[in-house]
């Protein structure tokens, strides 16, 4: 029992350090703008690189997770990531960023994901949602606390300063959170005709949620990146433009322990279409309106979507798939989600420079949202598993 919780608790602080410090990038990102000039273009894909990183890693890092143990590699990647960050603070050319964003950051984002939740996926079978949703609220909060944590270090201190001593906090962090999870000796359930996760690579479903991997993963790395500065172009100051990440980190609370509930009462395919809705609605609206208070509502419907698709997605491979091999399919279901966060927050900006204006990328990210949900329609309604 006490392994258990120790996992989540691990969990928790993992997704607390590593989502938090990553979404702190939509505040300096409008701070490197001011200070060198540089095209939303290139500072979205001076994000991407890390995103690009974080794809190209995930399968590996599926297989090292489940042949190492998650304890190993968070505790090395973890590090990595954090000394991203203390390098970040000293850069001051857009090449150092794009290195620094692809062997660093990326390298330590590349496997919290699938690290931490196909860990509790195997401990956990009766309440796996549920103890997803725990985990998650870690992203929640992180998501909260950071982006005005460093707005408001930013403005006593300057980005580098605030860059560097959180790069530090984030590095000790990792490694004590990394400690404490462990991966059970056996692995619970299993489909009857799984053999290896290769086999999987032709089968509909893998091909459905990989191709939702990439439109949700679009639509959210946009929305995330792209937020904050909307928010300075309708006529918010710096610290209330962080406040829409917080609010989106507040709000997906509630999504996280609603959609790991729903999951456990409905089954995944269910559960996932309900999910999508409310985002798929504000990404719609928000493009219509500049009330700042309607915007806020509309964040906190996008928040729940945002926060419950990280709950549901390892739920649902799991249910899909099985435990024996689920760090190898989640990392390559992870690659595809890869390429989304990577192209959406680069052709975002790109929209953004052509137009001074991110409506039409907002109308974007809302579309492909509700192609998702149609998709999800032809996924399977029932699972067939055994013990192992």
């Amino acid at each position: 029992m006490i392994k258990k919780v120790n996992v989540v608790v691990g969990s928790f602080f993992t997704q607390f350090i590593i989502v938090g410090m990553l979404f702190t990038y939509g505040v300096l990102m409008t701070e490197l703008e001011k200070e060198f000039g540089w095209s939303r273009t290139i500072l979205s894909s001076i994000g991407a690189a890390g995103w690009m990183a974080w794809g190209i890693l995930a399968i590996p890092g599926g297989y090292l997770n489940d042949r190492l143990g998650p304890r190993i590699v968070l505790s090395v990647n973890g590090f990595i990531f954090g000394i991203g960050f203390i390098l970040f603070s000293l850069s001051n050319e857009v090449w150092h960023l794009f290195l620094i964003f692809f062997f660093f950051i990326g390298v330590g984002l590349s496997t919290h994901d699938i690290s931490t939740l196909s860990t509790i996926a195997k401990w956990f079978d009766s309440k796996r949602g549920l103890m997803t949703s725990v985990a998650k609220i870690g992203t929640a909060m992180g998501q909260m606390i950071m982006p005005p944590l460093i707005a408001f270090l930013i403005i006593r201190f300057g980005w580098q300063t605030a860059t560097f001593y959180l790069g530090i906090a984030a590095s000790i962090g990792l490694v004590l959170a990394a400690s404490i999870i462990t991966a059970p000796k056996t692995s619970g359930k299993t489909p009857v005709d799984a053999k290896t996760s290769f086999e999987l690579l032709d089968k509909k479903v893998f091909s459905l949620l990989a191709f939702c991997q990439f439109c949700i993963f679009f639509t959210m790395f946009t929305t995330m990146t792209h937020i904050a500065a909307h928010g300075l172009n309708v006529g918010l100051s710096l610290e209330e433009s962080a406040l829409l990440l917080s609010i989106i980190g507040f709000s997906s609370i509630f999504g996280r322990l609603s959609i790991g509930v729903l999951a456990d009462r409905l089954g995944g395919k269910k559960t996932y279409i309900i999910c999508l809705c409310p985002m798929t609605f504000a990404l719609f609206t928000i493009p219509f309106t500049e009330n700042i208070y309607f915007i806020y509502v509309l964040l906190c419907l996008y928040g729940f979507s945002h926060g419950g698709h990280f709950t549901i997605a390892p739920f649902i491979i799991a249910e899909n798939f099985g435990l024996k091999n689920i760090g190898a399919v989640f990392g390559k279901i992870t690659f595809f989600g890869a390429i989304g966060s990577v192209s959406g927050p680069i052709v975002a900006g790109a929209i953004f420079d052509l137009t001074q204006s991110y409506y039409y990328a907002f109308l974007l990210v809302g579309i492909l949202a509700l192609i998702c949900i149609f998709s999800l329609v032809y996924l399977p309604n029932e699972t067939k598993e055994i013990k192992t």
